[in-house]
């Protein structure tokens, strides 16, 4: 029995598996094709380590309700097909990296999306937003070959996850600095936030909108400029666009949550108070991130090593870890309101 039981585990721990090998590969090679960073958050593989996490997560919630579908005697094409799938990952990160899908990508970027000069990094960003769309759709296959339709519907959260980041990228790479009106409507109202706490700390700040006659595009999304007193003048900080002032982390969070909170045996009430506590915070923690930047912009430089680290790197590490916490909090503190419920209704026991 306990020999049945390890084997199940084990496969049960196969989506995850399937993985973690073309992870490793792609962290040693990274200084070899593409030179995307597991270190870099924004346009990096950094939420790879994030993806794994929310697999774990999700698969120690359901581990008890997740039932095989495959390695079942009479579904043994199902179990062929799981083990092709299973493999899919590898085999993508030998074909892009050492038979040239990465570079046909790239190609196929330049000859049909124009960009303007000084712009050509769209095209080398392309590639990897294919990759995290491709580790998406290989993930949900596993899952549904290994499990079937409701393994399917619990194992969503980590899938789901790498797909809206590889669409995030994706729509970045074709609208830049801001064009994307949906995403740069609510980046324009937490700049407008972030000004006026700023001038509440005592930095004169001020967003303007100035038309750019070479880049058209830029002509209406916000430009931050602190006056600087040993200076006696306004000077430009940074353009806040989207992808700068954290709108993918409320998406994120919004998936996130909604995924979580839909199968938690909580009231809807307390549902809407969870959800709607966490935006706020995350939002909140998108503007404080906005503040560090600025704080780092003037006493050090847009151009300072320390800026580059925080703005590519460490900043949106705070906010998606922020989201990946709070379902344990939710967990942690609704035990916790159990328990001194319980405690409550015996010590009324005990009184009376």
């Amino acid at each position: 029995m306990r020999l049945k039981e390890k084997l199940r585990g084990t496969l049960n721990l196969l989506p995850i598996i399937a993985f973690v090998i073309p992870f490793i590969m792609l962290y040693l090679i990274q200084d070899v094709a593409f030179l995307y960073s597991f270190e870099a958050t924004w346009k990096g593989r950094a939420f790879y380590i994030f993806f794994i996490w929310f697999a774990v997560l999700e698969m120690i919630v359901s581990w008890e309700k997740l039932q095989l579908k495959a390695f079942r005697r009479p579904k043994y094409v199902r179990t062929i097909a799981l083990i092709l799938a299973l493999s899919l990952p590898t085999i993508y990160v030998v074909v892009s990296n050492f038979y040239g899908l990465n570079e046909a990508i790239y190609e196929w970027s330049e000859r049909n999306i124009e960009v303007k000069a000084g712009e050509e990094w769209r095209y080398f960003f392309m590639p990897l937003s294919i990759e995290y769309l491709a580790f998406a759709a290989f993930f949900f296959i596993i899952v549904f070959l290994q499990y079937g339709a409701y393994g399917f519907r619990r194992m969503s959260l980590a899938p789901s996850f790498l797909a809206t980041m590889g669409i995030i990228y994706m729509i970045d790479n074709l609208y830049p600095y801001g064009q994307f009106t949906p995403f740069q409507i609510p980046a324009t109202a937490t700049a407008t936030v972030t000004s006026l706490i700023l001038n509440l700390m005592g930095y004169q700040t001020t967003l303007r909108y100035i038309y750019c006659k070479l880049s058209p595009q830029l002509g209406w999304v916000p430009d931050l400029f602190y006056y600087n007193p040993a200076l006696g003048r306004e000077k430009y900080v940074f353009t806040v666009a989207w992808p700068c002032s954290g709108v993918e982390s409320l998406i994120i969070y919004s998936l996130f949550m909604l995924i979580f909170l839909r199968d938690l045996d909580i009231s809807r009430t307390r549902k809407v108070i969870y959800f709607v506590i966490g935006a706020i915070i995350t939002y909140f923690i998108n503007i404080g991130r906005i503040i560090a930047l600025f704080m780092i912009a003037i006493n050090y430089g847009r151009g300072s090593e320390l800026f580059t680290r925080f703005h590519e790197y460490y900043g949106q590490l705070v906010s998606i870890s922020w989201i990946a916490v709070y379902p344990l909090l939710i967990m942690v503190g609704g035990n916790i309101l159990q328990k001194i419920r319980f405690f409550i209704k015996f010590l009324k026991k005990r009184l009376l």
